[in-house]
């Protein structure tokens, strides 16, 4: 066959529609089905499955029967039907689609009004997909303000019940079995209006929390078609659903990588190996360089020899700067970061009243919330002027990316959710035009190609049994505090635990943005508590990846153990450095106890971590380590860093390894 003859083929091949799903009819029953699918409606009982034929795993919602599905129509690759769901307690019809076109193991859901001006402050949806085999070990795999955790969906009660789709750091949870690694993503399409509950059922003889998805209204009304789908997984657990939304993620643009930022930015390559250090200064990036420590991100407010100086060493400068949380403008001043004019300028909600932002840990200081409208305008007036003054070549942007998205009724500056988000992709999109190098507080999916670090991806908020977000250091475990938190063995569990944790955002996003810990609960914030914790953390730092944080103030690592705050620069950046740009190819527990855990990357390096209190062998690259607790070896073409015991001793070890020749 000559060239040509492959070229027609080829184009033939372009242009020949995808196989479409065959749908059939029979008894009252629909069934949709393609290659890799089977779906079947029973319209009389108000209910489908799923068999992913792949695997050969079947999924049922959990409720024997159902509101019947009404008109049911057969459609292009699917099934249209009226189901009733519900609003404030009444019936709400709404006309689904069902289709399975598209990425073969994905599962479409649509739902509409034929009015979409009516009202709507809550609706249910479409009950949840439980996998029917009963000796399934199920869990949930989501990332809840956090990197990551898997959760048995027969825990009670359900440590993570709700998510609201415009804070979710992802807009996705998935349900797989541990045992088989089968199940399904269910990703929020349109994720600014919706809500993922998860709600207690009977499946069988268990009880188990699974994920429905309900919606809220649009500045009060039904507005536009609500969308997510099932994106299903025959084999590989929480890596397998991961990488099933990544691959939604590149699609979509998301997946901006650290490599294309160093081209637009070339001092963002600084972030690599280096540690987040807050206060401090010259004289700490002096300290640091005399300590053989290459990489700083040093954040505060600076004169500006001291910020040059910062520069002049290689490090980065950057500033804390907040655009959400304001007092009124004082007399004879401007609209700055966090004064403006009050009322005027403040969110104002559905109920009539303006909206309250941060509350001062002694309850004195309340900030209002400024609208996003005001966001780019208010930073077109303070950065400029900044960076006129200070060369600062960072910059931290606090709470828009921590914080959910919500309305503005004002009719000066009305915004719908989605509105807001755009906002806030604006906003930091103007911060990285003035060629600083964007931080953010946590993380979330949409501010991905926008921002280059995100503190708090590694912490876990919603486990913290202490006020870190006001920076609280605790004294003990039996200290009472002024706001409410969580227990200590939440946090121990599920905060700074290695059962449950699991890196889903390294494993998505870790080549396009560096993770660090939340800065009340950074490397050494319970260094005085509990020395371990910061074991703990180089040991997951080095494990996912990511980038260490300290503190430089009286209380700090920096001040308090010197020794042991080098350590964790040097160890921790030693392998940040070297695979900071490359994607996390895999996670997985090596014991059935899950205390030896292993990634793998795309340049063959090989992490593994003991998180357990007894010393554990493994083999890596052929060589026999001893690991002691949060012992560690990272080993690759660029990178061998080790933690082991050596005749009994345990020893560091930083060096290059014999062989540098693969690359990312």
């Amino acid at each position: 066959m000559t060239r040509l003859h492959f070229f027609i083929l080829a184009l033939l091949a372009l242009a020949s529609p995808a196989v479409a799903a065959e749908v059939r009819h029979e008894a009252g029953r629909w069934t949709i089905e393609d290659a890799r699918l089977r779906v079947v409606v029973i319209a009389d009982q108000g209910r489908f499955e799923v068999t992913d034929k792949a695997g050969g795993v079947t999924y049922r919602p959990p409720d024997d029967r159902g509101a019947a599905f009404r008109d049911v129509t057969a459609i292009d690759n699917g099934v249209a039907f009226v189901a009733d769901f519900w609003a404030r307690g009444k019936k709400a019809p709404t006309r689904v689609r069902l289709t399975v076109a598209g990425t073969p193991g994905d599962l479409h859901v649509e739902a509409d009004r034929a009015d979409r001006s009516d009202a709507l402050e809550m609706m249910t949806s479409l009950p949840p997909l439980a996998i029917v085999d009963p000796k399934s070990t199920p869990v949930l795999a989501v990332a809840d303000y956090s990197d990551g955790h898997l959760y048995p969906l027969d825990l009670d009660p359900f440590p993570a019940r709700w998510h609201d789709g415009g804070r979710m750091d992802m807009p996705w949870v998935g349900v797989c079995d541990l045992e088989r690694g089968a199940g399904y993503d269910l990703i929020l399409d349109t994720a600014e209006d919706a809500v993922v509950e998860c709600k207690s059922y009977k499946v069988g003889d268990r009880k188990l929390s699974l994920p429905t998805v309900s919606w809220h209204g649009s500045r009060g009304k039904f507005a536009y078609p609500r969308t997510f789908r099932y994106r299903f997984v025959d084999r590989g657990g929480h890596v397998a659903l991961a990488k099933a939304y990544r691959a939604l993620a590149k699609e979509q643009g998301l997946l901006v990588t650290l490599a294309e930022k160093v081209k637009a930015n070339p001092n963002v390559a600084k972030l690599f190996g280096a540690t987040d250090v807050w206060g401090g200064g010259a004289s700490l990036a002096k300290q640091a360089k005399e300590a053989g420590i290459d990489r700083l991100l040093v954040q505060g407010r600076f004169s500006a020899p001291q910020i040059q100086a910062i520069n002049d060493l290689g490090d980065l400068s950057s500033e804390y700067d907040n655009y959400t949380d304001v007092e009124p403008v004082r007399p004879g001043k401007d609209v700055d970061s966090n004064h403006d004019l009050i009322p005027d300028h403040v969110v104002l909600q559905s109920n009539g009243a303006r909206m309250k932002a941060w509350l001062t840990y002694d309850k004195k200081t309340q900030f209002m919330k400024r609208c996003p409208a005001f966001w780019v305008p208010s930073a077109e007036k303070v950065i400029p002027k900044v960076l006129a003054e200070r060369p600062y070549n960072g910059r931290f942007i606090d709470v828009t990316t921590a914080e959910g998205l919500y309305e503005c009724e004002d009719p000066a500056h009305p915004l719908t959710k989605l509105e807001k988000r755009r906002c806030g992709e604006k906003l930091l999109n103007y911060v990285r035009s003035k060629n600083l190098v964007v931080g953010g507080e946590h993380g979330i999916w949409w501010a991905v190609p926008y921002a280059d670090y995100f503190e708090g991806m590694m912490s876990s908020n919603p486990h913290f049994a202490w006020p870190a977000g006001h920076l609280v250091r605790p004294k003990n475990r039996t200290e009472k505090y002024a706001v409410g938190v969580n227990t200590w063995e939440a946090y121990d569990k599920h905060g700074i635990g290695h059962e449950t944790r699991v890196p889903l955002w390294e494993l998505v996003f870790h080549d396009c943005v560096v993770s660090t810990w939340y800065w009340g609960d950074s490397s050494d914030f319970l260094l005085q508590l509990d020395p371990t914790n910061q074991d703990r953390k180089d040991a997951f730092n080095i494990l996912y990846g990511t980038m260490p944080m300290l503190w430089a103030n009286r209380e700090g690592g920096w001040q308090k153990d010197r020794a042991r705050a080098v350590r964790t620069c040097k160890v921790v950046g030693a392998v940040h450095r070297a695979i900071a740009t490359g994607e996390m190819i895999s996670h997985e527990f090596v014991t059935p106890d899950r205390t030896l855990q292993r990634t793998r990357w795309c340049d063959k390096t090989e992490i593994v971590v003991n998180f357990g209190k007894q010393p554990a062998t493994v083999l890596v690259a052929g060589q026999s380590h001893t690991l002691p607790a949060n012992g560690f070896i990272a080993h690759g073409p660029k990178v061998h860093v080790a933690f082991e015991l050596v005749d009994g001793r345990p020893v560091t070890n930083v060096s290059a390894p014999v062989a540098a020749t693969t690359t990312h």
